[in-house]
């Protein structure tokens, strides 16, 4: 059995190779955030400000699975490059983009880089390393996703007030030229698995039940008699979509999807913890930038300097779970502690309303989001001690693919709770965001309905955490 000494060597042999590719997937997934309001003011098409975010979400959760397999196939280094390669691609594009339709395209191109990247790190991870050491270095791997999502709205603040918004998208070219000189050092690879070919049908049909999915909460954000039938439309095949690729993974000889992660009750429950946290961090990202613009009327600059200490509050959380892990062996217990907690801060400060400055708004958050950081290692380590090592890259993919289509389904559907609320609307949001309304106790309503949606979803990630059947590795 390999020491602790001997998993630390191994772990941190591939360590620097595998922290950019992760760090540059989730700067470009949180770099636009904060520009989002100006993007939406030159663009224009207010009612579009959360396409390019989404769209970016989607495109990463099916390619996720495609690389997964691929890495399984032909080798997780050799993917992790093509997968940056594609990223960049998308990054050039999005600079030049001359629409907000563009922009979300481009985004799609960025994402489907992306996609992989983060399943394939946590999959040389699993490989390197024994179970139960896995919960002191996938805090490493947390603490690096996190530390991108708290740098990604400051640099997109200060790029965008300092030389417009469209300079954030040539960051991603400078972080690839280097992750891919410290991916050239990577010595550890994997076997190929004896399972081959890939599902390009289960793809395209997961792409479909995505892009369907977003599709109809567009259609209810829209509302009136006019959406009723492309609602129908749309919710229908995303429902279509979900059955036929269930039906189809049970058939075909290599499924994009493991058959493991629908039987395996601890994986599937994992997963499913892993939407609820996608959805509630990325939505969290996505609200406050909105929130603090409407509230205290401060800058990009501003908005990301607020958010550095909420989003590094979620690495601290996930240092400290992944080492508690390590020593108690427990799992589940910390997401579910976290997942109640975070219910309790959110659906308090949806009914209290502190008036706080950018400070105490600042102090608020972070206290919440730390909680966050409890999820995304004990979902990992669930996974991969559950999981195959022969498939680890497509397992670990799962777990990808269900943390981006909670981050969708989040950043989707926030606007449309905020947007059907009476009174307020795409008009006066614009007006907030742009100063030419200061009446900001317009936008309250809406505001608190979006808090207390994602108290919801708190509670429920609390009510999964508790019946997963795995509780010590």
């Amino acid at each position: 059995m390999p020491t602790r000494a001997d998993s630390r060597k191994a772990f941190f042999a591939v360590f620097p190779s595998i922290a950019l590719p992760i760090f540059i997937a989730l700067v470009d997934q949180s770099v636009i955030t904060t520009a989002m309001p100006f993007v939406a003011a030159e663009l224009g098409e207010v009612a579009k400000i959360t396409w390019p975010v989404t769209a970016y979400l989607i495109a990463a959760a099916v390619a996720a699975p495609v690389y997964g397999r691929l890495g399984d196939m032909y080798g997780r280094k050799l993917m992790m490059g093509v997968g940056l390669g594609i990223s960049t691609l998308g990054s050039l594009l999005c600079h030049f983009a001359p629409s907000m339709d563009m922009l979300t395209l481009f985004r799609v191109v960025q994402g489907m880089g992306a996609g992989g990247l983060m399943a394939l790190a946590s999959a040389l991870v699993g490989q390197a390393v024994g179970a139960r050491e896995r919960g002191r270095y996938q805090a490493y791997i947390a603490t690096v996703a996190v530390t991108a999502n708290a740098l990604g709205p400051v640099i997109g603040g200060l790029l965008t007030d300092h030389f417009g918004w469209r300079s954030i998208f040539l960051l991603n070219p400078i972080l690839v030229v280097v992750a891919l000189v410290l991916l050239r050092r990577l010595e550890l690879t994997n076997s190929a698995s004896s399972r081959k070919g890939i599902d390009i049908l289960g793809a395209l049909i997961l792409a479909v039940a995505f892009a369907s999915l977003v599709l109809s909460i567009d259609a209810l954000r829209q509302g009136g008699l006019s959406q009723i039938a492309r609602l129908g439309a749309f919710g229908g095949l995303c429902l279509l979509s979900a059955a036929v690729l269930f039906w189809w993974e049970r058939r075909v000889e290599t499924p994009l999807l493991p058959r493991q992660v629908f039987q395996n009750p601890s994986i599937r429950r994992s997963n499913a913890m892993a939407l609820c946290q996608g959805a509630l961090i990325l939505a969290i990202l996505a609200l406050l930038p909105v929130f603090l613009r409407v509230q205290l009327g401060i800058s990009a600059s501003q908005i990301g300097t607020a958010l550095v200490p909420m989003v590094a509050a979620t690495a601290v959380g996930a240092s400290i779970t992944g080492k508690m892990v390590n020593v108690t062996g427990w799992t589940t217990l910390f997401p579910g502690i976290g997942f109640a907690m975070l219910a309790l801060m959110l659906g308090s400060f949806a009914l209290i309303h502190p008036h706080l400055g950018q400070m105490g708004y600042s102090i608020w958050f972070t206290c919440t989001t730390i909680w966050l950081g409890t999820v995304m290692p004990t979902v990992q380590i669930i996974v991969l001690a559950e999981g195959e090592p022969e498939d680890f890259g497509a397992v670990t993919s799962v777990t990808q693919l269900s943390r981006s289509l909670g981050a969708a389904i989040g950043t989707a559907i926030v606007p449309v709770v905020m947007l059907l609320t009476p009174g307020f609307g795409p008009l006066p949001l614009a007006e907030l965001l742009d100063g030419t309304r200061s009446d900001v106790s317009i936008g309250w309503p809406a505001f608190r309905n979006a808090f207390l949606l994602l108290a919801g979803i708190a509670v429920l990630g609390a009510v999964i955490a508790a019946r997963v059947p795995l509780r010590k590795v």
